[in-house]
């Protein structure tokens, strides 16, 4: 998606949702970007984001969003499709086939330089984000924080 389309795409996910196609596609891309072996990629960007499922289960009004898809995840396409027109490699949770050893998001923390924070209300409510800071702090990484929602209150 050219970065236009994509930021109309997020603006109507809003309202509507975020399907899990979409999801799918996101994480299709994400899996793409790795040439080769997870194993041997070495990206010095890390990037931490909740994907904020908007369910009635989570305290949403309704099923907003499809299993396992939320505002988050789109948002860390963003930034990713961004790095990516800048020739920087970058990693996340989505990189990795679901049921992939979570162990590896650290390994390749504990070697970048830098960590991408997507700050959302969800981000700030999850413990394994919580746990990501921690491990990027305790290993010096250099945080990059980006604001992308606020509560209602905000």
């Amino acid at each position: 998606l050219m970065q236009a389309d994509l930021l109309k795409q997020i603006a109507r996910q809003a309202t509507e949702g975020v399907t899990c196609a979409e999801g799918q596609r996101v994480r299709n891309y994400f899996q793409s970007q790795i040439r080769g072996s997870v194993d041997k990629y070495r990206p010095n960007v890390i990037i931490s984001y909740a994907t904020g499922t908007r369910m009635e289960w989570s305290g949403h009004p309704t099923d907003l969003d499809g299993e396992g898809c939320g505002p988050g995840m789109m948002y860390t396409h963003l930034i990713v499709r961004y790095l990516e027109r800048a020739g920087i490699a970058c990693f996340t949770g989505l990189h990795v086939e679901g049921g992939y050893n979570w162990h590896v998001y650290f390994e390749k923390l504990r070697r970048a330089d830098v960590m991408i924070v997507i700050m959302t209300p969800a981000f700030f409510k999850s413990v394994p984000c919580f746990h990501e800071q921690l491990e990027a702090r305790k290993n010096g990484l250099q945080l990059l924080p980006l604001l992308f929602e606020l509560e209602e209150n905000g």
